[in-house]
């Protein structure tokens, strides 16, 4: 399984693989009694391996039109919500996504929110990953940064800048788990069981909670 640095969903601290999205993966594993290995790499290296590998898979991965037949999908790893968010102390008023329509928006290489708003004519520029955009916006390169909101949050402490809240929340996303094509049926089936049943018996939710987030909403 392929993962990719995007604190506080999954990350590496002192040698130590940690997140959110690493308790969801061993904790899926673990009950469908399959083993796996977890490894960090570049997010779109790490669609490349996929396509081209048995047995691999990489999460969180959002779903688009364009990936849809590319992958076998295990779903929903995460649900997300995404907002713009402007520099400190240099409010932007945003009412809905198109007031954003002349602004250079700020994401990264592989992200999908980044696909959704080129595929809409918006003006993004995309960085190698999205902490870039934080100092980008402290420097006027862009004007919004587009980010999964609990993402926005932890790269805020990590450069100890407060970007408050978005000026708009426009996008909910089922981020999923991306695997190669020719993963085996009855794995798939297993392991997609064994998902709904983590969200039917509470673990899911107790997890998000545990991050400070309620997965109602």
């Amino acid at each position: 399984v392929l993962t990719y640095d995007s604190p506080p969903f999954a990350y590496v601290e002192q040698g130590l693989q940690k997140g959110m999205l690493v308790e969801l993966v061993a904790e899926l594993f673990s009950r469908a009694k399959v083993d796996y290995q977890l490894s960090f790499v570049p997010l779109k290296r790490a669609l490349l391996t996929v396509r081209k590998s048995e047995h691999y898979c990489v999460t969180p991965i959002e779903r688009s039109q364009e990936r849809e037949a590319d992958y076998q999908w295990i779903s929903p790893m995460l649900i997300s919500r995404y907002g713009l968010y402007s520099a400190e102390g240099q409010r932007v008023s945003l009412t809905s996504l198109s007031d954003a329509k002349s602004l250079a928006i700020g994401s990264y290489l592989g992200s999908g929110i980044a696909e959704y708003l080129i595929e809409l004519g918006y003006n993004v520029e995309l960085a190698s990953n999205g902490q870039q955009n934080i100092r980008k916006l402290q420097y006027n390169r862009i004007d919004l940064m587009a980010s999964e909101i609990m993402s926005a949050r932890e790269n805020m402490d990590l450069y100890q800048v407060e970007l408050g809240k978005p000026e708009l929340v426009f996008y909910t996303s089922i981020r999923a788990m991306a695997c190669n094509i020719d993963l085996e049926p009855r794995l798939k089936s297993h392991l997609d069981s064994t998902l709904i049943g983590m969200y039917q018996d509470g673990f899911i939710a107790a997890l998000y909670l545990r991050y400070g987030v309620s997965v109602e909403h």
